[in-house]
């Protein structure tokens, strides 16, 4: 750190109005003055940066600084800020570079970026995106208020018998304008705001409902978030809808996706916290993450769903074959009923069966369907 801090005496100018811009500082000893001409704008004190301005936009310095006292500076590269940035979600560099044309046209008559490196050619492009986003997350959440967001079900087959033993509950969002948007996309899109406990609400609301109309051999698979778990009071909701409509929360299995197992000591709260009300616990697509194995030994699933790249892949390639018979052989000795995703053949299901796998779900079996065709295939 040593070699990128710099040192100011009180009174001595750190860089001019009009230079170039090279990079920016970190306080870490002392105060600074900003200041256009003799007119002081502001002071700032430790651990204020400063002269980050031109260094987005790489125009040359709008204002000018110099030290009050003797000062220490933390110099910060225009890499460190701009690579960041471009690596940064839409909104937020959306809104850096309204800010930055904002606060440049107070500074100036002089509100042109065309040096703009890092928003060069891609400035527009940027801006449209960062605004499509906050558009589309505002759609969303009136979607969900009027409960445009719809609930489809996917079976989930005995292996054995052949026979639907249950459901995966799923969201899908048909957009006025856009048409269908990728679940992978609006899902997302609420998981990084708390629209996602309201997406989850609407989803077990009408599984709850869908349940209670099943014959009670029948369950429903349902994905839940960090944000859902963390919050009680969504998990106390769905306990009470389980009263209400009066089902036995082993019934509702929750399944918790592989990359969500970041902290284990976490993980694994939600897991006792969840089995503590009833639900049964589901680690989704298996196989995929970092984690792996270790996930088998700190985390008590009941269930295993191993993801669909090894089904599908089973028969290409020998390697998937063989992971796929141990994770079959492991999950069966620790004592987990097994899931397969992904089943699309005939040849796929039959190998399954002979793996010892319990549940299987895909094409093979059937599509998402709605509540409707639900209940008219569980018919007695």
């Amino acid at each position: 750190m040593g070699s990128h801090l710099r040192f100011y005496e009180a009174g001595e100018v750190i860089f001019h109005q009009g230079e170039t811009s090279d990079c920016a500082y970190v306080i870490e000893h002392g105060k600074v003055d900003i200041f256009i001409e003799d007119e002081s704008l502001d002071t700032l004190v430790v651990g204020d940066l400063f002269g980050e301005m031109g260094v987005l936009d790489q125009k040359p310095r709008s204002t000018s600084a110099r030290a009050l006292t003797q000062v220490a500076l933390l110099k910060v590269k225009t890499n460190q800020i701009t690579e960041r940035l471009q690596g940064s979600d839409p909104i937020v560099k959306a809104l850096v570079r309204v800010l930055l044309k904002r606060f440049r046209s107070l500074l100036s008559n002089d509100t042109s970026l065309d040096s703009d490196v890092l928003f060069s050619e891609v400035e527009s492009v940027i801006e449209d995106a960062g605004l499509t986003k906050i558009k589309l997350e505002s759609e969303l959440r009136t979607a969900i208020g009027n409960q445009q967001i719809e609930t489809v079900y996917q079976p989930i087959n005995d292996i054995a018998t052949g026979d639907i033993a249950g459901f995966e509950a799923l969201s899908r969002w048909e957009h006025p304008d856009k048409g269908v948007i990728s679940p992978f996309e609006f899902i997302t899109l609420a998981e990084e705001t708390d629209l996602i406990v309201d997406v989850g609400r609407l989803v077990f609301e009408r599984a709850c409902q869908v349940l209670s109309r099943l014959p009670e051999h029948y369950f429903i698979n349902i994905n839940v978030s960090p944000k859902q778990l963390d919050n009680d009071l969504f998990l106390q909701h769905v306990v009470n809808l389980m009263k209400q409509n009066g089902v036995a929360p082993s019934r509702l299995k929750l399944e918790i996706t592989e990359t969500m197992v970041v902290d284990f000591e976490q993980a694994n709260e939600w897991i006792h916290k969840c089995k503590a009300l009833g639900f049964p616990i589901c680690a989704d697509d298996f196989g995929t993450g970092h984690s792996g194995m270790q996930q088998l030994v700190e985390l008590d699933f009941d269930v295993l769903k191993v993801d669909q790249v090894f089904i599908r892949n089973m028969f290409e390639n020998k390697k998937y074959a063989t992971v796929l018979q141990s994770i079959a052989r492991i999950g069966t000795d620790l004592g987990m009923k097994l899931v397969a995703e992904g089943v699309e053949e005939k040849e796929q299901y039959q190998s399954l069966k002979l793996l010892g796998f319990d549940y299987g779900q895909g094409y093979y079996f059937g599509r998402p369907m709605s509540e409707s065709d639900v209940l008219k295939l569980t018919e007695k």
